[in-house]
């Protein structure tokens, strides 16, 4: 449990982190908003577009967590120092790893949370974001995004799923509904569809079912309505459902979207949870398809703890590394330049790994293994 001055050490350091989270947030959405608005036009009214950056904050508070965190304790722990209260800890028989013990209760509590938006709230967030958009910038259809179970769209009369997105110009597990008073008049349903320039999407393999009622022959009628139905001839009317099927070769599609409206559909992979990547991944290799991309976002969120408990554990050296008076502004630039470089550098790293083949599961821990190496090495030869 913690003791009054465990608990104080905390509420300092998540004042101050959660004043730097908001405050950033705020900045990424106020410009998030500015740019939207330029685009506004249409039904993307700017009550929509406020909609929109709004429902993408979940997101935001995600992805500026570890930087606010870093900048937080800076800041918060900074003030007790410039006060003489870590000091006074220290003097007391606090040492540097005592107190990075207290704080470190606090810290797993805030990445809990953030982990839980980050998880549940922020996929579901995001893909709201994107039906708001673009059916407001689309009026001919309506949209209903899954993560993990693909997405719906309504043209009219019919009802189009895709289950998944492979590129702007390929999707699998395509099914067009086609309604007609109510009732299903067809269905065509196919594992690809491609799309060519000259004749637009295609079924390279498909099949169409066609749904028709059709009228029995007046002697089966009759006979019906004597031995079984109870009915008359003239009551028993349309009974019987005719199936038409047939198979689909390159055959032109229309759909309410082009290739580059695609893209707008799918929901990044980098807003997806833990596990609608890793059964993404699944789909992509069983299927025989590239799947590093979507690998390298999996391995890049399943390190995020790491990489957020890296750039908090760095705040300590540069902390007690200086007892002399620093200002809040100098405290907030250091910790705005190492938030940003080690993001910058663990994107490239990242990248690279793509680009040469390396393993990407690896790659994506030892830029933040490599920073929390060097905290410690750098505590352990403070006195």
């Amino acid at each position: 449990m913690m003791n009054i001055t465990e608990r104080y050490l905390g509420r300092t350091m998540f004042a101050y982190s959660a004043l730097v989270l908001f405050v950033l947030v705020s900045l990424v959405g106020f410009f998030d908003l500015i740019y939207q608005l330029g685009k506004a036009s249409g039904d993307f009214t700017y009550l929509k577009v406020v909609l929109y950056v709004t429902l993408k904050l979940p997101t935001y508070f995600y992805e500026l967590f570890p930087i606010a965190l870093l900048i937080g304790s800076l800041m918060g722990l900074g003030n007790l120092a410039n006060r003489g209260e870590l000091t006074i800890l220290r003097v007391t028989g606090w040492s540097m790893w005592r107190i990075l013990l207290a704080l470190a209760k606090t810290a797993f509590l805030m990445w809990l949370a953030v982990a839980i938006i980050g998880e549940f709230i922020a996929p579901k967030s995001e893909s709201l974001a994107q039906k708001v958009r673009v059916e407001a910038q689309n009026k001919n259809f309506s949209l209903d995004i899954g993560t993990s179970q693909g997405f719906w769209l309504k043209d009219g009369t019919r009802y189009i799923h895709i289950e998944r997105i492979i590129s702007e110009r390929e999707m699998n597990k395509v099914s067009i509904y086609t309604l007609k008073n109510g009732q299903l008049q067809s269905l065509q349903v196919s594992d690809k569809l491609i799309y060519n320039d000259d004749r637009g999407w295609l079924m390279p393999n498909g099949e169409s079912i066609s749904l028709q009622f059709v009228a029995l022959p007046g002697e089966l009628r009759q006979l019906l309505s004597e031995q079984e139905t109870g009915m008359t001839a003239g009551q028993l009317a349309v009974t019987r459902l005719q199936l038409i099927q047939q198979s689909l070769q390159q055959l032109p599609i229309a759909l309410p979207f082009l290739p580059e409206d695609l893209v707008k559909l799918d929901i990044d992979s980098r807003y997806l949870s833990l596990y609608d990547l890793y059964n993404y991944i699944q789909f992509l290799q069983q299927n025989e398809l590239d799947a590093s991309a979507y690998e390298s976002d999996f391995w890049r969120k399943l390190s995020m703890p790491v990489v957020a408990f890296a750039m908090w554990i760095l705040a300590f050296p540069l902390l007690f590394a200086s007892q002399r008076q620093v200002s809040i502004g100098q405290r907030i630039f250091i910790g705005v330049v190492i938030g940003l470089g080690f993001q910058l550098m663990n994107m490239l790293i990242s990248n690279a790994a793509l680009v040469y083949q390396l393993p990407i599961g690896v790659v994506a821990f030892v830029p933040a293994l490599l920073l929390i190496s060097f905290a410690i090495w750098s505590m352990r030869r403070l006195p």
